[in-house]
């Protein structure tokens, strides 16, 4: 299968190309404003997303795309520009795909669309851990750019039939990062309930979604993408009580250090299972 990755050299772009390139079958292609090492691809292409020319060109003869590409935060970009340039690409990825009749997408979007902290203090989260089932709420512009290409994939499904996966990870750690921004934040996690994941297991999840799309069928499959237990080091049934007390009626359902953000869909359906947390990247490092 060839699959084409856009924003192939970002923090999961080249965890999704170093789980391809380790997996049988895949011919693999780079898309993005930057080079990868020549081999971790088959293919790279310089390609802007923003441009649909540059789109339909890049995508022509591939299988299968696994859309990464787009402006990460609201960090280094005016909120409107970060929205515009990321629902952009997600339309010209979609429409690319209905003239080069590809049928398989798995989307990179985020937990952000949740906007978990408000749910939380506002009565809308009712079952815990979250799952799919929670509606959106995005806070900032980056957060509805997710939600909106989500909405730009599910109507492209509607129109074609487009079989797409939209993964929603949590806070994302890649392997180098764990010294930095990986540490365990019991007062500082409640806004995303304590999730994390690393670049890596996102990465499984993508191949995974890819795999089982047919499986799933038409229409837009959201996953949440998490690691098996909070970024802390107290039990979410402690750390809810004091960070989150709107929801310590619901604290009694987790275990441990069980993570609240919930990932049993994407264990069921895709039989994704987190090989990386906090934790492992302490025991690791003391090796």
């Amino acid at each position: 299968m060839k699959v084409a990755v856009t924003g192939a050299a970002g923090r999961v772009g080249r965890a999704v190309l170093n789980e391809l390139k380790n997996a049988a079958d895949y011919t693999v292609w780079s898309l993005d404003r930057v080079l990868p090492a020549e081999e971790m691809a088959e293919r790279r292409l310089f390609v802007d997303l923003s441009n649909a020319g540059s789109v339909y060109a890049a995508l022509a003869g591939a299988d299968a795309v696994i859309h990464l590409g787009a402006y990460p935060s609201l960090a280094h970009h005016p909120a409107e520009h970060v929205f515009v340039n990321n629902t952009a690409a997600c339309a010209n990825v979609a429409a690319a795909c209905k003239a080069l009749g590809i049928r398989r997408v798995v989307y990179a979007s985020s937990v952000t669309i949740y906007g978990l902290g408000w749910q939380a203090r506002n009565g809308r989260i009712t079952t815990l851990p979250v799952d799919e089932s929670l509606g959106p709420h995005p806070e900032n512009a980056y957060a509805l750019s997710k939600w909106v290409g989500e909405e730009i994939f599910e109507l492209a499904s509607r129109e074609f039939g487009l079989q797409v996966a939209s993964l929603r990870p949590s806070l994302v750690i890649g392997p180098d990062e764990w010294a930095t921004r990986g540490q365990p934040r019991d007062a500082n996690g409640a806004n995303g309930l304590w999730g994390h994941v690393d670049s890596r297991d996102v990465a499984l999840a993508a191949r995974l979604a890819l795999e089982h799309l047919d499986e799933l069928g038409p229409g837009n499959h959201p996953f949440n993408v998490n690691a098996a237990i909070v970024h802390a080091t107290r039990p979410a049934s402690a750390l809810i009580p004091e960070f989150l007390p709107e929801l310590a009626p619901l604290a009694h359902s987790l275990s441990g250090l069980a993570t609240v953000y919930g990932i049993e869909k994407a264990r069921r359906l895709l039989g994704y299972e987190p090989r990386h947390s906090w934790q492992t990247a302490i025991s690791t490092s003391l090796h």
